[in-house]
């Protein structure tokens, strides 16, 4: 089950750019969610900081989920006025001949990734070095408005799909910032036994940096990540998935704190969610792998949102899964996290 909400604050998220870079475009819609309870400042990374609780409590949890999507950025603007992009972060490059795509530039221009038809060539895949976008716009007026280094995004519909599933673009991390919020909004009002920093870290999908110069700044003494996972669906191999719908996927990992992991384990077994795993031999390939390392190290603990067709224009997931790792998040910061060793 989700309430409506869940799905209120996703969809506000999802309106807007924020681009890996360019994540501070989302500091309002963070603050009309979270103000009134939290105090929500930025930092220099371009992270967004929601802080709860009591500042001089013993314990101090982050709660992480990155806020950038992936994208493109201009690159050269040719003489008939087309413009080269670069993928900033894992676009998969097979959904983006003849899509819609944002350009934002001193306005926004809508455009279309060119494609060769298949009547003039046998191999009709893009190239990430060999990516154009055509706005029908004059190679002058192109000029006018756009500049190298102006940001695209793959434009896509906020559809809700039979069961409560949500497909759309930026799903991959604005889920998890939905579930931040969510698990702020459980917190109001409540006597918190620690200090809470809600994280919407900056630049994932290009480097992790974000994350790390948080971590770095609030020095924790543990953090939750979340992220989204692979969802299982065909071709997917069945121990690197959750199911839409399991509750969410619990990581485990050797970088990754047992002990947090297991207060995890236990609060999910306590709500009765059913769970799936996703066991690594090393590092996760998301922010939990630079928290973890920052200072002298960081207890981290790592849940994750299971989604399909991942970083595409449609990406999929299911809003019980979100509303239940809000309320696993809640119940984890309630109780103080996890026991200190």
């Amino acid at each position: 089950m989700y309430t409506p909400m869940i799905k209120k604050i996703l969809q506000s998220l999802c309106r807007d750019g924020g681009i890996s870079g360019s994540e501070t475009e989302l500091t309002d819609t963070i603050r009309e969610w979270m103000d009134g309870f939290t105090a929500v400042t930025t930092d220099n990374g371009g992270n967004i900081i929601a802080a709860m609780g009591d500042v001089n409590a013993a314990k101090h949890i982050l709660i992480d989920a990155h806020i950038d999507r992936i994208g493109l950025i201009v690159t050269y603007i040719n003489e008939e006025g087309f413009l080269k992009a670069e993928q900033v972060g894992g676009i998969d490059l097979r959904t983006l001949p003849s899509s819609t795509v944002k350009v934002f530039g001193k306005e926004t221009v809508t455009g279309v990734i060119c494609t060769m038809p298949p009547h003039l060539s046998e191999d009709n895949e893009l190239s990430r070095d060999n990516i154009w976008i055509d706005t029908g716009l004059p190679a002058e007026q192109v000029r006018q408005v756009i500049a190298l280094g102006d940001k695209a995004l793959l434009y896509s519909h906020f559809t809700e799909l039979a069961g409560g599933k949500i497909a759309a673009s930026a799903l991959d991390n604005r889920s998890g910032c939905a579930v931040l919020i969510r698990c702020a909004q459980l917190l109001q009002g409540k006597n918190l036994p620690c200090r809470v920093s809600f994280v919407f870290s900056a630049q994932e999908e290009t480097n992790e940096m974000g994350a790390s110069a948080a971590a770095f700044s609030l020095m924790p003494d543990e953090a939750v990540v979340i992220d989204v996972g692979f969802a299982a669906q065909k071709g997917v191999p069945a121990e690197k998935s959750g199911a839409l719908g399991c509750g969410g996927i619990i990581e485990i990992s050797p970088i990754l704190s047992k002990a947090v992991t297991q207060k995890i384990q236990a609060l999910a077994a306590r709500l009765k969610m059913a769970c799936d795993y996703e066991v690594c031999g090393g590092t996760t390939g998301t922010n939990a792998d630079k928290i973890s390392c920052t200072g002298g190290g960081i207890r981290t603990g790592m849940i994750s949102i299971p989604c399909k067709n991942m970083h595409t224009p449609v990406e999929i997931v299911q809003l019980s899964d979100m509303e239940q790792i809000a309320e696993l998040l809640s119940l984890y910061v309630m109780e103080g996290g996890a026991p200190d060793a």
